[in-house]
């Protein structure tokens, strides 16, 4: 088993997980507290016609990988990099099927996509062995 070991692309993909993790737990808990009204024409697609549904789907599916990517990359711990690419996954999933279900559009959705692609391409980053300087 490999050892912890944290470069400077950990940093970064933990910085970039942990901002994506939190912005999805707040999305998360507004919308299932009721912060975040999306109006009953939408309320009534979502799975069960529950927003705290939404919500609770929201933190597990996008809010718990991501803060699990942003430890372990902040550990530096061997897995960060599949952690956080399955993370980068998961939340433009989220996206695409967010689309087929409210069927309605936003500029969080495509903003939130770009920053899946970007922790997914942060934990390719850390996957890759670094360049020597000699």
């Amino acid at each position: 088993m490999k050892t912890a070991h944290r470069t400077q692309r950990h940093v970064w993909l933990s910085v970039t997980a942990g901002v994506v993790a939190t912005s999805a737990l707040a999305g998360a808990a507004a919308l299932a507290a009721g912060l975040i009204d999306m109006g009953p024409a939408i309320t009534v697609r979502f799975p069960f016609h529950s927003a705290v549904f939404g919500g609770l789907a929201l933190a597990i599916v996008v809010a718990l990988p991501m803060a699990t990517a942003a430890y372990l990359a902040g550990v530096g711990h061997p897995s960060a990099a599949e952690a956080a690419m399955v993370a980068g996954v998961l939340l433009m999933g989220w996206i695409a099927v967010q689309l087929v279900i409210i069927k309605t559009f936003s500029w969080l959705q495509p903003a939130m996509a770009l920053a899946g692609a970007a922790v997914f391409l942060c934990g390719w980053l850390v996957r890759k062995p670094e360049r020597s300087l000699r």
